[in-house]
């Protein structure tokens, strides 16, 4: 490899859980890696729930101590309304691993960056990728910011752009959309303090989501389908409209003010296959989960674990590396998908609205598996 300050043997663009989490592990195997984020700082994210059975995986990565910080809350389980009009407390108590955490988003993405710069000092903050050329020994990254650009070469790039998997678009690698399920997004302010738990509700057109997100603020998400969306400028009045008919939200959170509201995709999605001659992707960028799964942080983390792992074999001639990743990812997805149907088969209250008779139909064995 050449001696050059840009020269890696790993990029990996992305700098969230689970492109942080491929690199802390990247690192621990002694590969010389680089992270690629477009932000210069964290952006502002909805609480994330990591439930009891990611706490081995964290031991893994390192960072167990990290979810254990004051910031963080310990969390005992949600509510849900879900396949019945009773809002049930779904608690962890029985679960062998005992509590799970409820993060404060932006402070757990602050302590993995720091976390990893505190190893390397290889991180290009604030720049954007503009183009990945490849062939059949090198990749080759241009990245950009305000003021410079950069030529950035290894042997390797990784994918941890999320869902719009942004070195795979470069590389002319589809993603296919195995649904249309969007979310509508907003914050609220509220007099008092939320509980410290997150609440779940199906409606006749898709579902809410409630989670703190602040001192006296929350994040709300609605969940639905493509067509039923509203136009933009009639979408405060939509979703007043689908608060107020929830049985038990609309008790709990009685006067909202939405100000700015984001419409964004929030269904499934996949890679045919993870990896290429010299490229590998991990988290949202190689499978996004429906959120109702809950499969979110921890899989972007386990994914990067994965991932890490199969580079270094990669790099370290086992041949079989990215082939093994790629059936531990796919075993995964496969598992997801069936836990997926069984959740939304649960709800039987609305079985002829347009969102429950059309939720899973896209779902057939074929195209899933």
């Amino acid at each position: 490899m050449e001696n050059d300050k840009h020269t890696y043997q790993a990029i990996i663009v992305g700098g969230g859980p689970a492109g942080i989490a491929t690199a802390i592990t990247l690192h621990a195997r002694g590969i010389r890696c680089c992270v690629v984020e477009a932000h210069k700082t964290p952006v502002r994210k909805s609480g994330e729930a990591i439930p009891p059975n990611a706490k081995p995986l964290l031991k893994k990565l390192g960072i167990l101590s990290l979810v254990e910080h004051e910031k963080h809350e310990i969390y005992y389980g949600n509510k849900s309304c879900w396949g019945s009009d009773q809002l049930e407390q779904k608690e962890f108590i029985a679960d062998k691993m005992g509590h799970g955490f409820l993060l404060d988003r932006l402070y757990f993405e602050m302590q993995l960056q720091e976390l990893y710069q505190s190893t390397n000092n290889s991180f290009y903050k604030g720049y954007k990728l503009k183009k990945v050329v490849s062939d059949e020994t090198k990749t080759i990254a241009t990245i950009e910011n305000a003021t410079e650009t950069i030529t950035l070469r290894a042997d390797f790039i990784i994918d941890a752009t999320g869902r719009k998997a942004s070195v795979c678009r470069h590389l002319n690698v589809p993603k296919e959309n195995l649904d249309t399920q969007f979310a509508l997004t907003f914050n609220v302010k509220l007099s008092e303090n939320f509980p410290n738990e997150i609440i779940v509700e199906a409606t006749e057109n898709g579902w809410w989501y409630v989670a703190p997100f602040a001192e006296n603020e929350i994040t709300m998400m609605f969940f639905t389908l493509k067509a039923l969306l509203p136009s933009k400028e009639n979408s405060k009045t939509f979703l007043r409209t689908e608060l107020h008919n929830t049985k038990h939200l609309s008790k709990i959170i009685t006067d909202i003010t939405i100000d700015t509201v984001k419409i964004m995709p929030a269904g499934t999605s996949c890679l045919q296959i993870p990896y290429g001659k010299n490229w590998l992707a991990v988290g949202d960028a190689a499978y996004s989960y429906d959120p109702i799964s809950s499969y979110g942080i921890t899989s972007a983390l386990a994914s990067g674990f994965y991932g890490g792992h199969a580079v270094a074999d990669f790099l370290n001639r086992k041949d079989a590396a990215l082939e093994t990743y790629r059936y531990v990812v796919e075993n995964a997805f496969r598992a997801y998908i069936q836990k997926l149907i069984a959740h939304y088969e649960l709800e039987k209250r609305w079985e002829q609205s347009h969102y429950w008779k059309h939720r899973l139909v896209v779902f057939s064995t074929e195209k899933a598996l």
